[in-house]
């Protein structure tokens, strides 16, 4: 519950900084107005008029809440399929740094961690710090070997500070869905427990290690690229041992010639690596800026960071490919098709309304040249159309499109006529021989053959206790039926309303022959009127018996 006082605390400090920023319409929606102290809820001049717009208010409000709504906010620009464009844009722009932790409270982290004096287990440990960010910071050492590694610590207080905000969050998000429709159309619950859930993942630096030796196995054959080593003795939780890896930024033009670079080659490696993990191995690194992608003296790329990541299973590649040439191509039905496809609720859309929006995004795009076309723009206005249309794409997904953006940033700094399409033509030969290649298919081929051959082989046995069963009569054939009666009752109203009618006719009728039984008896010489008479009750009589009868039943 968010009543305990460590949390009221958080929430009143949370309320006062939406409240400064004129997000006050925001805060009676969520419930964030009772946690104002009395004397500023109905004060006006206490909060000065805001000129910005409200996307940057918002970002502003998370560069006040500290770290854990910094990153939040990084991870919700990945979603253009839910929030509104305006608002990513905004997001988009997070800076995440922040000033150093104290060398004496890394000192306490790490030793803490490793349970003894650092100088047990590292030679020597940089006491100024390579980089800050929100969760953590990094420091170089060495080890008895003579081997130089980083060694990444988590800030103090930010896993028990984001435990905090995060239980926070999820009570503010079933807030929103109880009150705004536009917080439920779009499950502002899910999408928190999505950034949660990838936060979590950050935050634990053994996920991180893992991500990074993953990554090392499937790129071990690649001849441009590196993955420093885990040094797993010295990495828990909140401390994190690399093996350092010396280069210059990506997109450091002067470094890179000073060091004999040719920038379009760079451009084109580092697409290519990015192309192998994404449709290829369909693991790749989800956040490739300059920061965590380095150039080291023989011009291979060094990945840094495997924080965060994309997995993409061989279904989604194949989809991402057909969107990707789908974009190329100009098809805009084939787009629509990926898109349906991509999306898990994709069934009831209109696609034909889908493809002519796709279609006018295809007009703005391809009156341009290609080496103007940007992927990662076009994919987030795509993602942006399946917003509308409500379908709900998955992350992974999301998180190409985060990329495709990022890459085009990068290479149009190394080469300004550089194309992410134009470079994908070379590899498509490349993904198709992939995707056709046994030593790609034949794991999945030998695990469906194993499963069909056990389910061969156990049919003989299911059979025979099929039988067994049968011949013990221990079949029991169940018939369940829902809303029978009021079928039934449906049905009995029907006949007897049919009864009536025929009760009624053969009334009209009787009295109609007994009003002219004297020309009737002229013409046939027989007592018809007394005939009709007759007739009309037995059948009056006829009706009513089966009625009650039914009726009883």
């Amino acid at each position: 519950m968010i009543r305990r006082p460590s949390s009221w605390a958080r929430l009143r400090q949370m309320a006062e900084v939406v409240a400064q920023h004129g997000l006050m319409m925001v805060m009676d929606e969520i419930g964030l107005t009772r946690y104002l102290p009395w004397g500023l809820r109905f004060s006006t001049k206490r909060w000065p008029p805001i000129a910005a717009e409200w996307p940057d208010r918002v970002r502003s409000v998370l560069v006040n809440l500290g770290p854990t709504y910094v990153k939040l906010g990084q991870l919700a620009s990945l979603r253009p399929d839910v929030l509104p464009g305006e608002l990513v844009r905004a997001l988009a722009h997070l800076q995440d740094d922040v000033p150093p932790v104290d060398f004496d409270e890394v000192t306490a982290i790490v030793e803490r961690a490793w349970g003894g004096p650092i100088d047990r287990f590292v030679a020597w440990l940089d006491p100024v710090p390579l980089a800050a960010a929100s969760i953590g910071q990094v420091h170089q050492a060495r080890l008895f070997d003579g081997r130089r590694v980083v060694v990444k610590v988590r800030r103090p207080q930010v896993w028990e500070q984001a435990q905090a905000d995060f239980r926070i969050l999820r009570t503010l998000a079933n807030k929103a869905e109880q009150r705004i429709e536009w917080a439920r159309q779009y499950g502002i619950r899910g999408l928190v427990e999505e950034l949660v859930a990838t936060m979590q993942d950050e935050l634990d630096f053994t996920v991180e290690a893992q991500n990074t030796d993953t990554a090392r196995r499937l790129l071990a054959q690649a001849e441009n690229v590196r993955i420093p080593e885990v040094i797993w003795p010295l990495t828990r939780p909140d401390v994190l041992v690399l093996e350092s890896i010396r280069g210059v930024k990506v997109n450091d033009r002067d470094r890179l010639q000073a060091q004999a670079e040719n920038l379009q080659t760079v451009a084109r490696r580092y697409v290519h690596a990015l192309y192998q993990q994404i449709f290829l191995h369909g693991f790749f690194h989800a956040d490739p800026h300059p920061g965590n992608v380095h150039v080291d003296p023989k011009g291979r790329l060094i990945f840094l960071d495997w924080g965060m990541v994309g997995n993409l299973t061989p279904d989604m590649r194949s989809r991402s490919v057909t969107l990707v040439l789908g974009l190329a191509r100009g098809e805009s039905r084939q787009v629509a098709d990926a898109l349906i496809g991509m999306a898990a609720d994709g069934g009831t859309v209109d696609r034909l309304a889908l493809v002519r929006d796709i279609e006018r995004l295809r007009r703005r795009y391809y009156e341009t040249a290609l080496k103007e076309f940007r992927l990662g723009q076009a994919l987030g206005d795509i993602f942006q159309v399946a917003r509308r249309y409500h379908l709900s794409i998955p992350p992974e997904y999301l998180f190409l499109a985060k990329v495709a953006v990022t890459a085009d940033g990068v290479v149009r700094e190394l080469d300004p006529d550089f194309s992410l399409l134009e470079m994908g033509k070379p590899l498509v030969g490349e993904l198709i021989w992939h995707q056709v290649n046994p030593i790609s298919w034949m794991p999945d081929a030998l695990y469906h053959a194993r499963q069909w051959a056990d389910s061969v082989w156990a049919l003989p046995g299911e059979m025979e206790r099929a039988l067994a069963t049968i011949s013990r009569g221990d079949i029991h054939i169940v018939l369940e039926h829902k809303n029978l009666d009021r079928v039934m009752g449906h049905w009995e109203v029907l006949v007897n309303r049919l009864a009536l009618s025929l009760l009624l006719a053969a009334i009209v009728l009787g009295l109609a022959l007994v009003a002219h039984r004297e020309r009737l008896q002229q013409m046939a010489g027989l007592p018809l009127g007394d005939y009709a008479v007759i007739l009309t009750v037995i059948l009056a009589i006829w009706a009513l018996v089966r009625a009650v009868r039914r009726g009883k039943k």
